[in-house]
C-alpha cells in the first residue's frame, strides 16, 4: 500500500491521541495514588470516584484503539480521551495543591508537634526606623550625624541589629530610653530625629493614646531584616478530640502583621469558634482585643511576660500564642483544644482568592472612610461588595463607630461568615488553586493534619447544613496600667456577665444545645461587678469611648503609602543563608 492509500486509510488512528491515551492511563494511576495518600475522601466517595476513573479509562483506551472504526467514532473516542486527561491532570493538580496546603498550614498527621509550615525553623525579623513626615528627612543618609532614638524595653536583640546595620552607613548620636512612651514624646517634639522600632514594638507604640495618629504622621526610611531560629515551636494541643465525632473549641488569632506570620504579635482578633459535629451547630464567640485580663504565661513564654499581672488581651501575643490560649482559658474557664493563626495578609489574599465577599451593613452603620485604611473609601447601608484590601479595614475599623471595638468584632464575625458562605458556593471550583495558596501563604494551626483530612471526609459525607450562632462579649472602657507599655492604655474591663454568659452559650454547643437558648447576662451587673483593680478604676470603665471620637476628630487622611523603602539590608543568623522574604512588603502602622 502506497503512503497516498495509507493517508486515505478510514481506519488509520492518530498516533497523537494513541499517545494521549497512554497518558490518560498513567495520569490515572497517579490521581488514585494521590487520592489514597492524601485521604480527604469518604471511604464510598473513594472506592466510586477511583472505581469510575479506572472504569471510564479502560473503556476509552479499547475503544478508541481497537473498535472504533468509523470516522465519528474515532472523532468522538479522540475527544473524549483528550478531555478526560486534560481533566485527570487538572484533578491530580489540585490535590498535590490541596496535600501541600495541609502540610504547611499545620502539624504532621501523627501530631508529633514537626511544624511543616510556612512560619519554619527560621524567623524573618524586621526592625525599622522612623522619621516624622513633616521632616525633611527621606532616606537614612539624610539622617547623618543626627539624634536616633532606641529602647530596649521589649527586643534587645532586634535593636542591637539594627544598630550594627546603622552604623556601617552613617554615623549617628544614639539616644537611650527606658520606654517607648518617653522615646515617642521626643520624636513627636523634634528632640531627636528619628527612632528605631521592631514590628512587635509597633503596634505597643500605637497602644499609647497620645501617638494613635502614628501611621498618619510618621513614615520608614530604613528596614533591617535577619533570620533568627524559631523559639516558639508548634505544640500539640493539650485537649485533642476526635473532630468527627466530639464537640472541640478553636482559638482564631488575628496577628497584627503583613506578610509571613511573626512568631509573636499582638493578637488584633480574638475570636472562638466552637464546633459540635453531632448538633451540625458552630458558636462564633468573639471576645474584645482590649479586655483587661491576668496574664498567664505559658511555659515557652518570652522573657518578660508579666505572669499573673493585668493586661490587654492583645499584648499576650506577643509572648507567644500558648500565652494567651492559657490566658482564656483561665478567666473564661474553658478548655481550647486548637488555634489557628492569622495575620493582615492571610485575610486579604483569602478574600481576594475567592473573588470577594459580601456584607450587609445596618442602620445608621454606614462609614464614609476607614481609619484603617483611607484609600478604600466607606461602606454604605445595605448590601456591600468587599475586596480583601476593604474587608481588611473593615473588620479592624474601631474609630468610626459609637461602640468601638464592640462593633469592631460584630463586623469581624461578619467578614468570617461571608468568607465561609463564597467558600461552599460553586463558585469556588474556579477559584480553588488561588484559595489554597492563599490559606497556605500565611496560616498557622496546631491541629494535625489529620484531624482536618478526617472532618472534610466527614463534611462530604454527611453533606449537612451548619446552624451558625455568635456572640461578641463586651466590657466598659477606662484607663489602666499595662506591663507590656510601661504605661497606662485605654482597656476594656471584663463584664462577668458577658463572660458568664460565654462560657454557658460554648458549653450549650458542646452539650449539642442550642447557644441562643442561654440568657444574655451581660450589663445586668452594677459597676461593683466591673472586673477592674478596684471599685475606682472600675468607675472609670463608662463605656463613653471619647478617646475615641476625640482621634477621628484629628485625623487627616493621607494618600501616601509607606510600603516601600529606600534602605534594606538582609542578615540571617542560620545556616541556610535565606534573604529577606519579599512577600513582607507592608509595614503600614494602621489602626490594630
Amino acid at each position: 500500500m502506497s503512503k497516498k492509500e495509507k493517508n486515505k486509510n478510514p481506519n488509520r488512528k492518530s498516533p497523537l491521541i494513541r499517545v494521549i491515551s497512554i497518558i490518560s492511563i498513567l495520569l490515572a494511576i497517579a490521581l488514585i495514588i494521590k487520592v489514597i495518600k492524601i485521604d480527604i475522601l469518604p471511604l464510598n466517595f473513594e472506592i466510586t470516584i477511583l472505581g469510575a476513573v479506572l472504569l471510564l479509562t479502560l473503556i476509552l483506551f479499547i475503544f478508541y484503539n481497537f473498535t472504533s472504526h468509523s470516522k465519528i467514532a474515532r472523532v468522538f473516542g479522540g475527544f473524549m480521551i483528550i478531555v478526560v486527561t486534560l481533566s485527570y491532570g487538572l484533578g491530580y493538580f489540585y490535590l498535590y495543591k490541596t496535600a501541600g496546603m495541609l502540610s504547611t498550614i499545620s502539624t504532621s498527621s501523627s501530631g508529633s508537634g514537626t511544624k511543616l509550615g510556612s512560619l519554619s525553623d527560621e524567623m524573618t525579623n524586621n526592625v525599622s526606623v522612623i522619621v516624622m513626615k513633616s521632616s525633611n528627612y527621606s532616606s537614612l543618609k539624610d539622617l547623618s550625624g543626627k539624634k536616633i532614638g532606641t529602647t530596649s524595653e521589649l527586643d534587645t536583640k532586634s535593636t542591637e541589629k539594627s544598630l550594627e546595620d546603622i552604623k556601617k552607613m552613617i554615623d549617628f548620636d544614639q539616644e537611650d530610653y527606658p520606654n517607648y512612651y518617653q522615646e515617642m514624646t521626643d520624636l513627636y517634639d523634634g528632640t531627636i530625629d528619628a527612632v528605631v522600632l521592631d514590628e512587635s514594638s509597633r503596634g505597643l507604640v500605637y497602644d499609647i493614646d497620645q501617638f494613635q495618629d502614628i501611621s498618619q504622621v510618621t513614615k520608614v526610611v530604613h528596614t533591617t531584616s535577619y533570620k533568627t531560629p524559631r523559639e516558639h515551636a508548634i505544640v500539640d494541643s493539650k485537649h485533642p478530640v476526635d473532630v468527627t465525632k466530639d464537640p472541640f473549641t478553636i482559638y482564631f488569632s488575628g496577628n497584627d502583621s503583613f506578610g509571613n506570620i511573626q512568631e509573636t504579635g499582638r493578637t488584633d482578633s480574638n475570636m472562638l469558634v466552637t464546633v459540635n459535629p453531632k448538633s451540625h451547630r458552630i458558636l462564633m464567640t468573639s471576645i474584645p482585643r482590649d479586655y483587661y485580663v491576668p496574664v498567664a504565661c505559658a511555659e515557652d513564654a518570652t522573657d518578660g511576660c508579666p505572669d499573673g499581672q493585668k493586661d490587654k488581651l492583645t499584648h499576650t501575643g506577643l509572648y507567644g500564642v500558648q500565652t494567651t490560649i492559657s490566658t482564656i482559658e483561665d478567666f473564661m474557664d474553658i478548655d481550647i483544644n486548637y488555634y489557628v493563626r492569622v495575620n493582615f495578609s492571610s485575610l486579604t489574599n483569602i478574600v481576594d482568592a475567592i473573588g470577594g465577599v459580601d456584607v450587609n451593613v445596618g442602620q445608621g452603620l454606614a462609614v464614609d472612610q476607614f481609619y484603617t485604611d483611607g484609600t478604600v473609601g466607606g461602606v454604605v447601608e445595605g448590601e456591600n461588595h468587599l475586596d480583601g484590601q476593604k474587608a481588611l479595614a473593615y473588620a479592624r475599623e474601631r474609630y468610626a463607630y459609637e461602640d468601638g471595638d464592640m462593633q469592631r468584632v460584630k463586623n469581624q464575625q461578619q467578614v468570617l461568615k461571608a468568607i465561609i458562605k463564597k467558600v461552599k458556593s460553586p463558585s469556588m471550583l474556579l477559584n480553588y488553586t488561588s484559595l489554597i495558596d492563599a490559606i497556605g501563604s500565611a496560616i498557622e494551626t496546631n491541629m494535625p493534619s489529620s484531624s482536618i483530612t478526617n472532618f472534610v471526609k466527614f463534611q462530604l459525607a454527611s453533606n449537612s447544613d451548619w446552624k451558625f450562632e455568635s456572640y461578641p462579649m463586651i466590657g466598659d472602657t477606662g484607663m489602666e496600667f499595662s506591663p507590656s507599655l510601661g504605661d497606662t492604655a485605654s482597656v476594656t474591663y471584663q463584664d462577668r456577665g458577658s463572660i458568664e454568659t460565654a462560657h454557658d452559650k460554648i458549653e450549650a454547643i458542646l452539650n449539642g444545645e442550642n447557644a441562643s437558648s442561654v440568657k444574655d447576662k451581660a450589663k445586668q451587673l452594677d459597676d461593683s461587678d466591673v472586673t477592674g483593680d478596684d471599685d475606682t478604676q472600675a468607675q472609670t470603665g463608662t463605656g463613653s469611648y471619647q478617646d475615641y471620637t476625640q482621634s477621628a476628630e484629628t485625623y487627616v487622611p493621607d494618600d501616601s503609602q509607606d510600603s516601600s523603602y529606600e534602605d534594606q539590608t538582609t542578615y540571617d543568623d542560620s545556616s541556610s543563608n535565606q534573604g529577606y522574604d519579599d512577600s513582607y512588603s507592608d509595614y503600614g502602622y494602621g489602626e490594630y
